[in-house]
């Protein structure tokens, strides 16, 4: 475990005077925070071992933000969860981010919901016996899914990031090779490189993963769901159908929830789930930005962060 030091920088609404110039400066004041990260290990009930990075201030007490990733991706997940991170620990909160199995550090596993159901609840099981027992879910894309079927009952609300909350129809054979198809076809399971600068080469998938990718049922996820959700969308969601997906189940959403357009976050261009497996375009990144932009939307770590203190507010 490390001892992390910080500083936030607030800027005061005061100005003072620099007498040897004349000039008028807003006041910079640099307020010190402190927190201590730990790099974990937490075993499922399969053996399987999932490694994560738990982050809590020193102030914090029984409040914590456990994130969920989407497939074929990690903890990081491509650096939103890093940025909502910090936004949520300056806001008071504890933070347990991990990769799950067949993913990141994590060990290795086949691609599906099932696995991934047990892995969410064994992540939220190990931070409610650290006495983190009021937690929020940040689910992404899949990862959303994956939550919302785990009800971990320490969760207490979700803020799900662009949600896979319906089924989706994918061109195989726009998004695998020749070679990968056959693996599937002949063997059940084929390998997908990782790409991205985690400590996994490759990733393990099968037919069921495709089931599960193309199949999402948004009333499995969400009947019977008693807490309130926050969902965000931003403007690629209204190209890849994601939107549509949420409009579709809007009514089963608990007493409470909201849905929220968000400004679309940094890097987004290649990392959303297309329909129809067919790559983003410039047509459709260009048109996106647009109308991002054009909107004055807000930014997604406020949006959380506000939705958090307003559901699980820090107890100091």
């Amino acid at each position: 475990m490390g001892i992390i030091y910080g500083y936030l920088t607030v800027v005061v609404a005061s100005c003072h005077i620099r007498a040897q110039c004349g000039l008028i400066f807003p006041s910079v004041v640099l307020t010190r925070y402190v927190y201590s990260v730990s790099q974990i290990t937490i075993e499922t009930p399969r053996g399987v071992s999932l490694s994560g990075t738990f982050t809590r201030p020193v102030d914090c007490r029984d409040a914590a933000v456990i994130f969920s990733h989407s497939f074929l991706s990690d903890r990081h997940a491509s650096g939103m969860f890093d940025s909502l991170g910090r936004a949520l620990r300056r806001a008071g909160y504890a933070t347990l981010t991990f990769d799950y199995s067949g993913h990141g550090a994590s060990g290795d596993e086949i691609i599906t919901f099932d696995p991934l159901i047990e892995d969410f609840r064994s992540a939220s099981g190990w931070l409610a016996d650290q006495g983190f027992a009021r937690q929020i879910c940040v689910g992404h894309e899949f990862g959303a899914a994956v939550a919302l079927r785990s009800r971990p009952p320490a969760v207490q609300t979700y803020v799900l990031v662009s949600p896979v909350l319906g089924p989706l129809s994918y061109d195989w054979n726009l998004v695998f090779s020749d070679v990968q198809l056959s693996d599937l076809e002949h063997h059940g399971v084929t390998t997908v490189p990782d790409d991205s600068e985690s400590v996994r080469q490759q990733f393990t998938i099968s037919k069921r993963t495709l089931a599960d990718m193309s199949m999402v049922s948004g009333e499995k996820a969400l009947r019977g769901l008693s807490v309130p959700v926050l969902i965000t969308h931003d403007s690629f969601d209204e190209e890849t159908g994601l939107l549509d997906r949420t409009r579709d189940v809007f009514h089963l959403l608990p007493d409470g929830s909201l849905v929220e357009m968000t400004a679309a976050p940094d890097g987004i261009a290649g990392e959303y789930t297309p329909v129809d497996g067919v790559p983003v375009i410039d047509e459709a990144v260009d048109r996106a930005l647009a109308a991002s932009g054009s909107a004055h939307l807000p930014v997604l770590t406020d949006v959380a962060a506000k939705w958090a203190s307003r559901w699980v507010p820090v107890s100091r």
